[in-house]
């Protein structure tokens, strides 16, 4: 199967399964937070059933913290996204993308959302007043972190983090394909340094858990960027963090 042809099979999948619901921006949220489930539900597991460093409870408590209202709202709403056709609607174009347009768009999206996101964390730290009553909602939570922590947000911050994450996508003529595959990507990447375990082929590509951990412990913002380390080691932020155990 040639360059031209060999992402055709996975979008003639969705296109032939999800109708209408394709164009609406309904399948890019769902995109998002399945970047948030997939994740959060490995992981919790993790943490409950096999290192055991929370309870059921603990874990379902920041769940339920995290996500009672980000997690209610979307199911109540999945219903009228599907049934009800809304103002906006996405091109839906009958070719994928070719191998080379997807993976260049991935990667500028991944790069964007990553110094967008870098700098709006940045000032989030700085302006007083924003970090005590917006951005201490998510700072509220210290290390040991679980993956819902990257849940834990204030409304406010939640809408504008959700901005600088997917602004490349928002704003940039890319394919429908390319947009879902990358805000889900891009949201897991988030939880999952959030996660507090040690992932190694995981950590030499992102910002690492270790390195969150230690960002959530020390006053002095360091270790910004959710995402890759890029901005922090260009912008003097960087800071070398190591698990506080062989398992975490």
């Amino acid at each position: 199967m040639n360059d031209e042809r060999f992402l055709q099979p996975a979008w003639d999948l969705l296109r032939n399964n999800l109708g209408d619901f394709l164009g609406s921006p309904g399948f890019i949220l769902t995109a998002v937070v399945l970047g948030v489930y997939l994740p959060g539900i490995v992981f919790s597991f993790v943490d409950v059933v096999v290192t055991k460093r929370l309870t059921w409870r603990e874990s379902w408590s920041v769940y339920w913290r995290a996500m009672k209202w980000y997690g209610t709202l979307y199911f109540l709403s999945l219903p009228i996204l599907i049934l009800a056709p809304g103002p906006v609607t996405l091109d839906v174009p009958t070719e994928a993308p070719t191998v080379g347009a997807f993976t260049r768009d991935v990667l500028i999206y991944f790069l964007v959302g990553d110094f967008v996101s870098y700098w709006w964390h940045r000032f989030e730290h700085h302006n007083a007043w924003y970090a005590r009553r917006i951005h201490g909602v998510h700072h509220a939570d210290r290390p040991p972190l679980s993956i819902w922590t990257a849940m834990v947000v204030h409304p406010v911050e939640g809408a504008t983090v959700f901005t600088c994450f997917h602004i490349y996508g928002i704003v940039a003529p890319i394919h429908l394909f390319t947009f879902a595959v990358a805000a889900f990507a891009m949201t897991a990447v988030n939880m999952i340094t959030h996660c507090g375990y040690r992932l190694p082929v995981y950590d030499a590509l992102f910002a690492h858990a270790a390195a969150h951990d230690f960002h959530h412990s020390n006053r002095k913002p360091t270790n910004v960027s959710v995402v890759l380390t890029l901005c922090d080691r260009l912008f003097g932020t960087f800071q070398r963090a190591t698990y506080r155990s062989a398992s975490a």
